[in-house]
C-alpha cells in the first residue's frame, strides 16, 4: 500500500478480507509469510518498536453501534489511546486534543460529556473515526465503514474520510462490498477469492476491463 493512498479490498463474504485486515493491524499472526511495514517485517520488531505499531495503525469498524464502549463517554473514548501512548502532558491537554478531534470530524465539543447511545449512527461513526485519529496514526483499516449507516449519511462519512486523508496524508485499506465506496474512495483495487489475490489494478482498470471471470461476476453481483 503506497503511503497516502487508498487500496480497496473486495471479494465475497468469507474470502479472507477481514482476516487480512487483522493481520495488517498486527492483531492476528500469519501462519506463513511476512508483513512488512516501512520496509521491515513485524517479526523483526520487539518491545517499544512493536508497541509503536499500535500507534501507527488504527481501525474503523463496520458497526458504530458495537464498536464504541457504551460505558465510556466520548471524552474517555478519545483520551484512552492518548494515555496508553503518552500523548499529551496532562488531562487538560488531552481534553483539549479531544475537543479538536471532535471539531475535525464536524461534531460539537460539548459531545465530550455524552455517551454513545445519545448519538445517531453517523455521529457514532464520526466518533469512532476521531478515536482512530486520537493517536495520530499513519495507516487506517476501514472495515466496511459505511455499510451500517443510512444512505443519507454514508456520503457524509466518505467525504470526511477523504478530507482527513488529504489533510493528514493517511493511508487506507478499505474493505467493502460497495462499488460506489470503491469508486469514490479508492485509488486501486485488489480482488480476493478464497484467500488469494487474483486481480489487482487501478479502480478504472478493474471496473472497466476486468481480466478474471470471477471479477466480472463479482462486479455484476455487488450492489451499486
Amino acid at each position: 500500500l503506497p503511503a497516502g493512498r487508498t487500496l480497496a479490498l473486495v471479494g465475497e463474504s468469507g474470502c479472507g478480507k477481514s482476516t487480512i485486515g487483522l493481520m495488517l493491524l498486527d492483531l492476528l499472526e500469519p501462519t506463513s509469510g511476512a508483513i512488512l511495514y516501512d520496509g521491515r517485517p513485524f517479526s523483526a520488531r520487539r518491545g517499544r518498536e512493536r508497541r509503536a505499531l499500535r500507534r501507527d495503525m488504527q481501525v474503523v469498524f463496520q458497526d458504530p453501534y458495537a464498536s464504541l464502549n457504551a460505558r465510556m463517554n466520548v471524552r474517555e473514548a478519545l483520551t484512552e489511546g492518548m494515555k496508553v501512548h503518552h500523548i499529551g502532558a496532562n488531562a487538560r491537554e488531552r481534553e483539549s486534543r479531544a475537543m479538536a478531534l471532535l471539531r475535525q470530524v464536524n461534531l460539537a465539543p460539548d459531545a465530550l460529556e455524552r455517551y454513545p447511545h445519545e448519538f445517531s449512527g453517523g455521529q457514532r461513526q464520526r466518533i469512532a473515526i476521531a478515536r482512530a485519529l486520537s493517536v495520530e496514526p499513519k495507516f487506517i483499516v476501514l472495515d466496511e465503514p459505511t455499510s451500517a449507516l443510512d444512505v443519507s449519511v454514508q456520503s457524509q462519512v466518505l467525504n470526511l474520510l477523504r478530507h482527513l486523508q488529504r489533510d493528514a496524508g493517511l493511508t487506507y485499506l478499505c474493505i467493502t462490498h460497495n462499488l460506489d465506496v470503491v469508486g469514490y474512495l479508492a485509488d486501486s483495487v485488489c480482488v480476493l477469492q478464497a484467500g488469494k489475490i487474483i486481480e489487482r489494478g487501478t479502480v478504472e482498470e478493474i471496473f472497466d476491463s476486468p481480466k478474471e471471470a470471477y471479477t466480472q461476476r463479482l462486479l455484476n453481483a455487488i450492489p451499486s
